[in-house]
Protein backbone atom coordinates (compact mmCIF):
# COMPACT_ATOMS: atom_id res chain seq x y z
CA UNK A 1 0.00 0.00 0.00
CA UNK A 2 2.65 1.93 0.49
CA UNK A 3 4.24 1.95 -2.64
CA UNK A 4 0.80 3.17 -4.52
CA UNK A 5 0.87 5.74 -2.09
CA UNK A 6 4.02 7.11 -3.42
CA UNK A 7 3.42 6.32 -6.89
CA UNK A 8 -0.21 8.21 -6.60
CA UNK A 9 1.58 11.45 -4.87
CA UNK A 10 4.22 11.34 -7.56
CA UNK A 11 1.78 11.32 -10.23
CA UNK A 12 -0.34 14.14 -8.58
CA UNK A 13 3.26 16.03 -7.83
CA UNK A 14 4.20 15.43 -12.05
CA UNK A 15 0.62 16.39 -12.61
CA UNK A 16 0.68 20.04 -10.63
CA UNK A 17 3.91 20.79 -12.09
CA UNK A 18 2.71 20.38 -15.48
CA UNK A 19 -0.56 22.42 -14.88
CA UNK A 20 1.59 25.46 -13.71
CA UNK A 21 4.26 25.28 -16.68
CA UNK A 22 1.19 25.07 -19.13
CA UNK A 23 -0.24 28.20 -17.20
CA UNK A 24 3.41 29.88 -17.19
CA UNK A 25 3.52 29.21 -20.94
CA UNK A 26 -0.36 29.92 -21.95
CA UNK A 27 0.62 33.47 -19.59
CA UNK A 28 3.81 33.79 -21.97
CA UNK A 29 1.72 33.71 -24.97
CA UNK A 30 -0.68 36.19 -24.22
CA UNK A 31 1.56 38.68 -23.31
CA UNK A 32 3.86 37.99 -26.14
CA UNK A 33 0.27 38.86 -28.11
CA UNK A 34 -0.39 41.90 -26.82
CA UNK A 35 2.75 43.24 -27.07
CA UNK A 36 3.24 42.04 -30.95
CA UNK A 37 -0.32 43.95 -31.32
CA UNK A 38 1.17 47.37 -29.18
CA UNK A 39 4.08 47.13 -31.73
CA UNK A 40 1.81 46.63 -34.20
CA UNK A 41 0.29 49.23 -33.53
CA UNK A 42 2.74 51.87 -32.77
CA UNK A 43 4.38 50.83 -36.27
CA UNK A 44 1.29 51.64 -37.96
CA UNK A 45 1.01 55.24 -35.95
CA UNK A 46 4.61 56.38 -36.93
CA UNK A 47 4.39 55.12 -40.74
CA UNK A 48 0.56 57.48 -40.86
CA UNK A 49 2.39 60.17 -39.20
CA UNK A 50 5.46 59.63 -41.70
CA UNK A 51 2.93 60.37 -44.19
CA UNK A 52 1.57 62.62 -42.97
CA UNK A 53 5.39 65.01 -42.29
CA UNK A 54 5.69 64.27 -46.08
CA UNK A 55 2.65 65.77 -47.46
CA UNK A 56 3.09 68.45 -45.20
CA UNK A 57 6.52 68.76 -46.67
CA UNK A 58 5.59 68.93 -50.44
CA UNK A 59 3.09 71.74 -49.39
CA UNK A 60 5.43 74.08 -48.17
CA UNK A 61 7.72 73.34 -51.43
CA UNK A 62 4.55 74.02 -53.42
CA UNK A 63 4.29 77.46 -51.85
CA UNK A 64 7.70 78.30 -51.75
Amino acid sequence: MLQISKLYQSRNDWRKKAVERADEIREYRKTTERHKATIAKLKQELKELKQQLNQEEIKKNVIK
